[in-house]
């Protein structure tokens, strides 16, 4: 069990490993650019060469990077779908110029066009990446609006047509928001349920360990404290005992008031990975 936080990366790259040592982290996720603006910027070589150097010197194995807010892979409109794979080109390669473990993306909304055609629409975008060197992760979401993959059996048409070249981010306020009660053991028990139903657990990677400032079904995306929310800390519990996702890697994407807050939701999730012999 890796534990880490999404780290802002503002003050570039180095900063993040910095921030990264001070938190205590075995795995960080970073956005490499602003991620509500189109804009493309060529970072420097030299910043990228020493940022790999000293992930190596600190023994930081896995760097996650996470796709912009505003790329829409499922869009409808041929416009921002142009100027999204544009963006997301530039993205894959930076990702794979540091290193990066994993790339994670939200699938997006079909803006009315429905879920069958958004999802044909991201795996074809998607399939123009299959050799890349990073992973790429498709996250699950709280099924506001007209996003895709806010129940696990949507995932299914993805895995088939790409197989084994992407794989899947689990967010656990998400999935909570999105219907699934993973606040109690019986409930994510049904919920592993439903996704083996539909694709081999294997296929998930990373998860995004967040609480719920929402409660269960209000497809509202809103992200709290561990512990603090209505998944709670007999929620985080019973998934970080459980044999498969107990030993993922962690990413915690929880408010940032202060970063003594990602220190202090890091330590709970630590104590309940030593409880369970997981770290």
């Amino acid at each position: 069990m890796k534990l880490g936080a999404h780290i802002w990366i503002g003050e570039g790259l180095l900063k993040t490993i910095e921030v990264a040592e001070y938190l205590g982290c075995d795995c960080f996720q970073i956005f490499l650019h602003n991620p509500r603006s189109w804009e493309i910027k060529k970072r420097n070589r030299d910043e990228i060469i020493e940022f790999r150097k000293v992930l190596k010197e600190k023994g930081i194995e896995m760097v996650v990077v996470h796709m912009p807010y505003i790329l829409n892979l499922s869009s409808p409109d041929k416009e921002i779908s142009l100027l999204t794979m544009k963006k997301l080109e530039k993205e894959i390669e930076e990702s794979e110029e540091i290193g990066a473990s994993y790339y994670v993306i939200h699938p997006g909304s079909h803006k009315g066009e429905g879920i069958e055609s958004g999802w044909k629409r991201l795996v074809n975008n998607l399939k123009k990446f299959k050799d890349a060197k990073v992973k790429i992760l498709i996250e699950n979401t709280s099924g506001q609006g007209n996003l895709l993959g806010s129940r696990w059996e949507e995932f299914k048409y993805a895995v088939e047509k790409l197989d084994g070249d992407i794989g899947i981010c689990f967010d656990t306020a998400h999935a909570f928001q999105s219907g699934y009660r993973i606040n109690t053991q019986n409930g994510l028990e049904n919920m592993k349920k439903e996704i083996e139903k539909n694709f081999p657990l294997g296929y998930i990677h990373l998860i995004h360990a967040n609480d719920s400032a929402t409660e269960c079904g209000s497809k509202k995306d809103r992200h709290y404290h561990i512990g603090k929310g209505f998944i709670g800390m007999e929620g985080f519990e019973s998934i970080i005992k459980d044999g498969f996702f107990g030993n993922l890697p962690f990413i915690i994407e929880t408010p940032k008031s202060t970063i003594e807050k990602d220190k202090e939701n890091l330590r709970i999730l630590r104590k309940i990975g030593e409880k369970y012999g997981k770290v």
